[in-house]
């Protein structure tokens, strides 16, 4: 008894070993698909046809597609299933709204909380950037992910978990629209100087400034996605 249930459990993990990297893969080739304008927003998404594409069975797609819902890249609409997100101007300046909220709070926190060894990592993940943004040809998801990682590793020097994620929540609903900030090429010479304002206000360890500073950085951040939005929408 004890061999057999150990059998099916051996099975069931390697069947996950090969299951979960396929999604990812799935999940990134569909992602950069949507972000590069491949697949059009507001498009209905099949997961025959893309089974088909890429040789795969539906369930790892169904599973792919499913992640991307949850980073605010898809939504599931009544009597049409699942589309690409289309984003609403309202929508966005809602999203900002509770951003601006909730962001300054963490950096205050965390402006607070901060010691040497924590901001060393910032300055080091900002230089890590601003070599990322000077690169041609671009690549917007590398971008993307180290830019996440600079503003994270403020937020969660606060120690308040619950915080960070409502947060990280917030970006993946409109991750869709953040990736194209970095299309626009005056952001690429921008973004490290407000980044560099940040970090100075960090390291003058009053909360005020560095509040004031970030918040310039997301006010620069939502009209760019406004502007974009309104020519698209």
């Amino acid at each position: 008894m004890d061999s057999t249930f150990k059998t099916i459990d051996e099975d069931n993990i390697e069947k996950l070993i090969i299951f979960e990297p396929m999604v990812g893969v799935i999940a990134e080739k569909i992602k950069k698909d949507i972000v590069y304008g491949r697949i059009k927003r507001g498009s209905k998404l099949s997961t025959r046809k893309i089974s088909e594409e890429l040789n795969v069975s539906r369930t790892p797609v169904r599973e792919a597609i499913r992640r991307l819902e949850s980073e605010g890249l898809i939504a599931l609409l009544p009597r049409r299933g699942f589309v690409v997100k289309e984003y609403d101007l309202d929508e966005i300046k809602e999203i900002y709204q509770v951003r601006k909220i909730l962001e300054s709070e963490a950096i205050r926190c965390a402006c607070i909380n901060m010691i040497i060894e924590e901001l060393d990592n910032i300055e080091n993940i900002s230089k890590e950037l601003n070599e990322e943004l000077k690169k041609q040809p671009s690549n917007l998801f590398k971008i993307q992910e180290i830019n996440k990682r600079f503003h994270f590793s403020i937020y969660c020097v606060c120690h308040n978990k619950t915080l960070c994620n409502i947060i990280e929540n917030l970006w993946y609903k409109s991750f869709g629209l953040l990736i194209t900030i970095f299309s626009a090429p005056h952001r690429r010479e921008e973004i490290p100087i407000e980044h560099q304002a940040i970090i100075a206000a960090l390291k003058t360890g009053k909360p005020d400034e560095a509040v004031k500073a970030l918040r310039d950085h997301m006010r620069e951040t939502k009209s760019i996605l406004i502007s974009y939005a309104k020519k698209v929408y």
